[in-house]
Formats: C-alpha cells, structure tokens, sequence
C-alpha cells in the first residue's frame, strides 16, 4: 500500500513494514489556529498555508520581520518560510489550536 493512500484511509494507529503513524486529536478543524513566531537577529517569515496536499501554496497574512503572536483562519496545511537571515540569527515558529 503507497503511504499516501494509508495517510488518507488512517483512521487509528498504524504500523508497516516502511511507515509508522500515530493519530494525534482528530482530523475536524479548530476555530482558530495562534502562531507564535520568534525572530531573534535578522529575518523575514513568512507563513504559507494550503487546504490539501496537491494544492499551492499561498502566503497568510504579512511577513513578520519582528516576534508575533498572530491568529489565522485554520488549514490542513502550514508552513514557516524564512527569508532575508543573516549569520548568527535564528526563527522559531509554533502553531497552537483550540476549539
């Protein structure tokens, strides 16, 4: 069985000879989605987000060039991209949810 077709049949723990997965919380979207992003030097992030895995990505709200706690619209699918870094800086970003 291809792993793409396990990932969207899962429906509890599941092990295989190449793939190993655990169900963390459920599939059902929160209401809203905080981001806590830190910027420590010099950076850009930008966070991107899709609503399923063949679709592009888009840019949500604006690059943070400083540290933020921002709070989106949920996705299925989110990530930190990081631009403009100089030597000795770093970026942390954190995705929290509730419902």
């Amino acid at each position: 069985m291809s792993v793409v077709a396990l990932l969207k049949a899962v429906k509890a723990d599941t092990e295989g000879v190449e793939t190993s997965l655990r169900v963390v919380g459920t599939r059902e979207t929160p209401a809203r989605m905080s981001l806590q992003i830190q910027v420590s030097g010099t950076a850009t992030v930008q966070i991107q987000g899709k609503i399923a895995r063949e679709a592009p990505w888009v840019n949500v709200g604006e690059a943070h060039s400083i540290s933020a706690l921002a709070f989106i619209d949920p996705v299925q699918f989110l990530r930190a991209v990081a631009t403009g870094m100089i030597a000795g800086s770093s970026v942390s970003v954190w995705a929290v949810w509730a419902w």
